[in-house]
């Protein structure tokens, strides 16, 4: 499920006033005082993650302490997942109808854009061993996104070996400015 401007949902708790943008109708130093949250606030992406918590609380899920982009409800002794990346949802049950009974109750809080069964997220492939539900598995693959990394680094054509680096190997020193530290 994708959250069509997702951040436009958010609330804020503080006042925050905003000077009017260029080119708009303005006398002197007139400001505006925001009553909801607009993208490039740096509240943003916290107060739609409050609303976000606050109407999935209020459907009875829970938000997992290990990881707080993971909300849990259990339904007739069996569980539900959402994990949320930012504006984007995938949802988990091993029960077709309540995954469509919670994408509906989602719809009557936000508007939202029904993507089907995920193919790919985050840069990692999603791939069912068969159709049928009840003995399907799936797997995940970050295999684009390395080859992607293997390009970068002019080694698309490499061999693969059983160690990373050969033995002794030299690592440049990272403390040169022309080293890209990020990239290790």
């Amino acid at each position: 499920m994708d959250v069509k401007s997702a951040f436009l949902n958010g609330d804020l708790e503080n006042e925050i006033y905003m000077r009017i943008p260029p080119g708009m109708d303005s006398e002197g130093e007139t400001v505006w005082l925001l009553h909801k949250v607009l993208y490039g606030l740096k509240q943003a992406s916290r107060e739609w993650y409050l609303k976000l918590k606050g109407q999935l609380e209020e459907l009875g899920f829970k938000r997992s302490n290990a990881d707080y982009r993971i909300f849990t409800k259990n339904i007739m002794g069996k569980i539900f997942v959402i994990a949320v990346y930012v504006n984007n949802f995938l949802l988990f049950s091993s029960n077709i109808d309540d995954i469509k009974a919670i994408k509906e109750d989602l719809k009557k809080y936000f508007e939202m854009k029904d993507l089907e069964e995920a193919s790919w997220i985050l840069q990692m492939k999603i791939e069912r061993s068969d159709m049928n539900l009840e003995s399907r598995t799936l797997s995940i693959s970050q295999e684009q996104y390395v080859e992607a990394i293997l390009k970068w680094h002019s080694m698309a054509n490499c061999n693969p070996a059983r160690t990373p680096m050969e033995n002794g190997m030299q690592l440049p020193n990272l403390t040169e400015p022309k080293v890209d530290i990020t990239e290790y």
